[in-house]
């Protein structure tokens, strides 16, 4: 790995370590008996179920928690699916509903991401055995979709590129626009966020309007967390995408976060409308002030942070 790739892999590197508090967390989101939540099923970070028929449910919930948008404190929940009634809910209703049981799961999973990476900045150190090291690379290598051996200069390179966390106001803006803010088709039968496809029938649903020949799927998920976890790794792995990580890696080198700008820029591919689907995501981060609100934001860790009434 040469000097700037390395400084990059330093600066960006977090304790992998899950902290005490968000287990005492745990504990006691299940000892108050928090309507409507279940215990997680042992992802790290840990988010606690949230199940709801109806947006009143869900706001209720939410209200519960001390959890406002824009969000200043962003309590451990994981809303499994949407309700079904969130396309009749007012406008401002629906928009808030929508950002707060997405921005945990962001979190979360680039929580995860950088303990990712603080693994990878470990392995390429000196202070681990040379098996431990290669058994890190190969098992990120592998998630991530990198070739190579895994003590290989090409292979860092290649990981600290991709081993990255995604903005948290372009996960939200991308989702937004996808889904139709929570309500369309996908998301109501198979928790897909993103518009993500597959071409396996048995792990998909069928586009109505699918052209003549085409023979894909749109991606279904067991949960809306799932489909956060999808979105991250296709930008960090998918070949059209590397305009994006590029310009990740130069704005983290440069020791500051991406631009709405730089954000956008690098997802000409997603759409097959390119440059004008470019713009309408940039104008959702902007209009909705989404890198003043929460690219700063993080999971709240101790009990006391959240209100419950």
């Amino acid at each position: 790995m040469d000097n700037e790739n390395a400084k990059t892999a330093q600066s960006n590197a977090l304790l992998d370590a899950l902290p005490l508090s968000a287990l005492i967390l745990v504990i006691a989101l299940s000892w108050l008996g928090f309507p409507g939540i279940a215990n997680s099923d042992g992802e790290i970070p840990p988010l606690e179920r949230v199940h709801v028929t109806s947006a009143e449910q869900l706001e209720s919930v939410f209200t519960q928690a001390g959890y406002f948008w824009p969000a200043s404190a962003v309590p451990p929940l994981t809303v499994q699916r949407f309700p079904d009634d969130l396309a009749e809910t007012p406008a401002d209703t629906k928009k808030s509903l929508f950002f707060r049981a997405l921005l945990p799961l962001v979190l979360a999973e680039n929580e995860r991401i950088a303990g990712q990476r603080h693994q990878l900045h470990l392995a390429l150190g000196e202070n681990l055995p040379e098996q431990r090291r290669a058994n890190i690379i190969r098992r990120l290598a592998a998630e991530y979709d990198v070739e190579g051996e895994p003590l290989a200069p090409e292979t860092w390179q290649a990981l600290a590129r991709r081993v990255n966390t995604v903005p948290v106001s372009l996960a939200l803006a991308q989702a937004a626009k996808e889904s139709g803010w929570g309500t369309s088709r996908f998301v109501r039968e198979g928790n897909n966020l993103f518009g993500e496809w597959t071409w396996t029938a048995s792990a998909g649903i069928k586009p109505e309007d699918r052209p003549e020949g085409a023979t894909h799927y749109v991606q279904a998920f067991d949960t809306l967390r799932d489909s956060v976890r999808s979105y991250l790794n296709n930008l960090n792995t998918h070949d059209a995408y590397e305009r994006f990580r590029t310009l990740r890696h130069r704005a983290r080198g440069a020791g500051r976060e991406m631009t709405p700008m730089e954000m956008t820029a690098g997802l000409v591919n997603y759409s097959e409308r390119r440059w004008a689907y470019v713009e309408e995501v940039r104008e959702m981060i902007v209009s909705n002030q989404l890198h003043q609100v929460v690219d700063g934001a993080a999971l709240a860790r101790e009990p006391s942070r959240i209100a419950f009434r």
